[in-house]
């Protein structure tokens, strides 16, 4: 017998195994463009830093996100040595 295929949903773990996929909300989306562009422009994101620290160093208070900037900014163009620009 061979399996269905309009179902009219996706099998869950209860009902023979995972689904495909899980469908990305429009706020996830936007948070997934939104940590690409700054990945690729370099720009420091102070949401996978508070994930971090509160996983790392749970009893020492975060960085605030006015401090957390200005110390990624320091810490980008405080680099000694040649320069192109």
């Amino acid at each position: 017998m061979q399996p269905r295929t309009d179902s009219p949903h996706a099998p869950t773990a209860g009902e023979g195994g995972e689904p495909a996929e899980r469908a990305m909300s429009l706020a996830e989306r936007l948070a997934f463009c939104r940590q690409a562009f700054r990945r690729i422009i370099g720009a420091p994101d102070y949401e996978v830093y508070l994930a971090r620290h509160r996983r790392i160093h749970p009893e020492i208070p975060p960085m605030s996100e006015k401090e957390f900037f200005r110390f990624a900014i320091e810490r980008r163009y405080s680099k000694a040595g040649p320069r192109c620009c």
